[in-house]
């Protein structure tokens, strides 16, 4: 009986598992920003800064304070992981299932609207200005990553019971 309940709780860790490595994914890079006139010049930011904000360094030595805090960023690196909490702590039920498959969906909606999010978290007017007309935006490997990963977590938290079941 003991081995029947261990089992049980194998989709809640995977499901744990790939929110904890979506999450991670926030300290690589986010967005990279290219320059639209010669091509060399790049500038990338990872989520992290994307999420809580900090200074860009634009070239080497000159770095603006232009980042503010983004709570769409925040929470798509956080809900992939909330949803994978909850799906390992609570059983396999009718709301469990809607309310941790929701929270990875959004998760990875949220992660693959990083680049539509960057320009909330852009300070003032000269930042925007300078990164939105001179560079070309682009999403890094850090959020397509996480967003991969938050819909497998997806999968895996909506059919938990059917899982649970293959390794009984």
């Amino acid at each position: 009986m003991a081995k029947k309940n261990l089992k049980l709780f194998i989709p809640g860790a995977i499901a744990l598992v790939l929110g904890i490595v979506a999450f991670c994914m926030m300290f690589v890079t986010g967005v990279t920003y290219t320059d639209k006139l010669v091509g060399k010049a790049s500038l990338s930011i990872s989520g992290m800064k994307l999420a809580f904000g900090g200074e860009i360094e634009v070239v080497s030595g000159f770095s603006i304070d232009a980042l503010e805090f983004n709570i769409m960023t925040t929470l798509a690196f956080i809900l992939p992981l909330v949803g994978g909490i909850l799906a390992l702590l609570f059983k396999n039920g009718l709301v469990t299932k809607i309310i941790t498959t929701a929270c990875f969906v959004v998760g990875a909606v949220f992660l693959f609207s990083t680049t539509g999010f960057t320009a909330i978290s852009l300070g003032g007017q000269d930042a925007k200005d300078m990164l939105l007309i001179a560079f070309e935006e682009k999403l890094a490997v850090g959020p397509i990553v996480a967003g991969i990963l938050s819909v497998l977590g997806a999968l895996v938290c909506f059919f938990k019971g059917t899982i649970a079941k293959k390794f009984s």
